[in-house]
């Protein structure tokens, strides 16, 4: 599944980052936060 809007929720085979509307980034395993969405992307393969 494509990213249509920037704040889509990342998905890399089986593995999903959702996006936080309160945070304004994907949140990842341990509870950091990226709000880059490049580097979301790119940290998800």
């Amino acid at each position: 599944m494509a990213m249509t809007h920037p704040h889509d929720n990342i998905r890399v085979g089986a593995i999903t980052f959702v996006y936080s509307v309160t945070k304004r980034g994907w949140v990842f395993p341990g509870l950091s936060v990226i709000r880059n969405p490049l580097k979301a992307q790119r940290l998800a393969e």
